[in-house]
């Protein structure tokens, strides 16, 4: 004999996408405040930048969301627990950004110049980068990578935060 709730709920779920428009969710990310960039990174032409450290979960996920602005010598340090194809999407960004991936050894793996931010919904927003191993990644104002002449295979310098 067969259930009929089961039928029910399998019927239902068949008739669900006729009557009620679906429309894919986005997705709820937690607010992180900004931290100080107190962390200074070296780049290979010896200029520095003061960075804020994205350590967790939750801090890599917001990132630089929301910002209206990143002035030159600033920037996001992302610090990842293991070394993995790390794609970052620019979702909820309202400001451009150069995005530089490193291996463990803080050498540059990837670049993605004059990120655009992304003004649609999360299933519109484009994922850059993690076509390499990386561990850290860091980013940067619009024009950096060039202001800066970075190349891949240049070690970018700093004290990487105790694990």
């Amino acid at each position: 004999m067969m259930k009929r709730p089961a039928l029910h709920a399998f019927c239902l779920t068949l008739l669900l996408p006729l009557t009620v428009p679906l429309r894919a969710q986005e997705p709820e990310i937690p607010y992180v405040a900004p931290r100080p960039a107190n962390t200074l990174v070296m780049l290979p032409d010896g200029s520095t930048v003061h960075v804020e450290l994205a350590t967790t979960n939750a801090q890599r996920e917001y990132g630089l969301m929301g910002r209206t602005r990143l002035p030159q010598g600033r920037g996001m340090l992302f610090v990842h627990n293991r070394t993995a194809d790390h794609a970052y999407w620019m979702y909820h960004c309202k400001i451009g950004l150069d995005i530089v991936w490193m291996n463990e050894d803080r050498q540059i793996v990837e670049m993605s110049p004059d990120t655009p931010p992304c003004r649609g919904e999360a299933d519109t927003c484009p994922s850059y980068g993690g076509q390499e191993p990386s561990k850290y990644v860091l980013e940067l104002p619009v024009g950096s990578i060039h202001r800066h002449h970075l190349a891949v295979g240049q070690t970018i310098d700093f004290q990487p935060p105790p694990s």
